[in-house]
């Protein structure tokens, strides 16, 4: 991925994520942060516990594509305006194995900029207890781009 072709319309994203990222209680409660924020790029990660997996163990599949969606929106969102937020118009996840480890890690990328929407993806990790890493899923993602206020969203 080539990230000089992208331009952002907010030369501060990395700080104007963190501030959103106060205000995101769903991903407090299921313990998602951010671990790198760049342009066109940002990895998410989720410290796995019992709350994250399904009946026999595993990774639950809405943990998985939440992680994918936490990534590539945020991904597409380093790029817009200060009055401009990105929400998903559309996700594809394929999940390519069962997840049983200790972190998740996805890697979300813009594919393309647009002007009303951005494509991104997001490739999801399980990290075991010895360190191992495993592709689990991809993701594809349209985000749209909004302005909250032309919503009457504050």
């Amino acid at each position: 991925m080539n990230t000089e072709s992208f331009r952002t319309k907010n030369p501060q994203f990395r700080e104007t994520i963190l501030a959103h990222l106060k205000k995101q209680e769903f991903m407090k409660a299921i313990h998602a942060t951010l671990t790198s924020i760049e342009l066109g790029r940002v990895i998410a990660e989720i410290p796995l516990g019992q709350m994250h997996q399904q009946q026999i163990g595993l990774v639950h599949g809405g943990v998985t594509s939440t992680i994918a969606d936490i990534a590539a929106g945020f991904a597409g969102f380093t790029l817009v305006g200060p009055d401009e937020h990105t929400v998903t118009a559309e996700i594809k996840v394929s999940y390519l194995r069962p997840a049983k480890g200790t972190l998740l890690r996805a890697i979300g990328t813009v594919i393309k900029q647009g002007t009303s929407m951005h494509f991104c993806q997001a490739h999801v990790y399980c990290i075991d207890e010895t360190g191992k890493e495993q592709l689990i899923a991809h993701a594809t993602t349209t985000m749209a781009i909004i302005k909250p206020q032309q919503l009457g969203i504050s």
